[in-house]
């Protein structure tokens, strides 16, 4: 009798679940998911110069800490949540990780430099052009298999192409299997991996390893053009339409106007730093389609994240469809606004999507 009543109230509990997620999804717009850019670019994006005591990453006031920009791969699952240390983060990116939606959070650490940040988990080729983009230290523990042959998906093959570890830029490259990592007692494995982010930081000043900075457009002007989006959900399906909704890989985005930026929620956790409590607001949140290829169920880019696409842009509460453009593994990735121009951001905090056209975004 007990189990039957306990089953009762979990199948209510779903029910009020599902009808939550019903009235929530009603009176949406779903953007259509597309590869082809219809956005005439110009033939050069010219870089942004860098100016003293702004942070190049957010368009806030610098911190006065040393660049050293480091990209750290951050766990996906909600095994692991809420992370630690990402109240630091300049930018998030969710990144794909496997077949079937599953996805990856990278962290952008580029003024603020906590003691630890996690949970850490495996790098994928996905990753490391995201890391080449803004120049920055990669920090991943291990990667896939030795056996699994071809340089589209060995990270070790792609850091040395891309001259990642020439001369003293080989402390670009933390594989945290060996070293600046540690384990924590909070979470069970393999959650429970920190990467020792202010060591990184040290480590490079030590080492004397050169950053270029590459600032983003910022503006102070609000956007008011678009459709109004104050509601944004994304969901990911892996290769094609057909395929059913990875719940793990799914966001929820609300706009919050005072704080004038978006929060992000999942089915199963709130987006919040686990040490500090701190709710992430992000000014600009931008979905960036470009195809997927794959080699043995990894994933990498098409061109490995060079040329240019479609982009989906979030600011302000308002949405509206772009671009982004990037020339060659040596060039900064440039997004690009509805009328051909470079994206001015708004200063703060930013949330970047990287995935393919299955990816189902709406809004409201």
């Amino acid at each position: 009798m007990a189990k039957r009543i306990v089953a009762l109230m979990l199948a209510a509990v779903l029910l009020l679940t599902a009808f939550a997620a019903l009235a929530e999804d009603e009176d949406v717009t779903q953007i259509e998911g597309t590869l082809k850019n219809k956005i005439k670019l110009k033939k050069n994006y010219p870089d942004n110069p860098v100016i003293e005591g702004v942070s190049p990453t957010t368009g806030l006031p610098a911190s006065g800490e040393a660049y050293t920009p480091i990209l750290l791969v951050i766990d996906g699952t909600p095994d692991c949540k809420p992370n630690w240390g990402i109240g630091d983060a300049d930018i998030m990116f969710q990144v794909p990780n496997a077949g079937g939606g599953a996805t990856k959070y990278l962290a952008l650490f580029a003024d603020h430099y906590p003691q630890i940040a996690g949970s850490v988990r495996s790098g994928r080729a996905s990753m490391v052009p995201v890391a080449k983009a803004w120049d920055a230290a990669f920090a991943y523990a291990g990667g896939p298999p030795d056996a699994i042959k071809g340089g589209n998906v060995q990270i070790k093959t792609l850091i040395s192409k891309w001259k990642m570890t020439d001369k003293n830029r080989k402390y670009k490259n933390y594989n945290l299997l060996g070293s600046y990592a540690q384990r924590e007692d909070f979470l069970p494995m393999p959650h429970n991996a920190s990467a020792q982010i202010r060591d990184i930081h040290e480590n490079a000043i030590a080492e004397g390893v050169d950053f270029e900075q590459r600032p983003l457009l910022f503006t102070d002007e609000p956007r008011t053009t678009g459709a109004q989006a104050v509601y944004i959900k994304m969901v990911h399906r892996g290769d094609t339409l057909s395929k059913p909704v990875n719940a793990s890989s799914t966001n929820y985005f609300y706009y919050d106007e005072a704080q004038g930026g978006y929060t992000r929620q999942h089915t199963t956790y709130d987006d919040k730093d686990r040490f500090t409590g701190e709710t992430m607001v992000y000014s600009n949140v931008i979905v960036m389609r470009i195809k997927f290829n794959w080699q043995e169920n990894y994933v990498f880019y098409k061109d490995h994240m060079v040329g240019s696409g479609v982009a989906e842009i979030f600011q302000n509460g308002h949405y509206v469809r772009g671009a982004w453009s990037r020339k060659d593994q040596n060039s900064r990735l440039v997004f690009i606004d509805e009328n051909g121009e470079e994206l001015a951001f708004q200063r703060g905090k930013s949330f970047i999507v990287i995935t393919n056209d299955a990816t189902g975004v709406s809004y409201r």
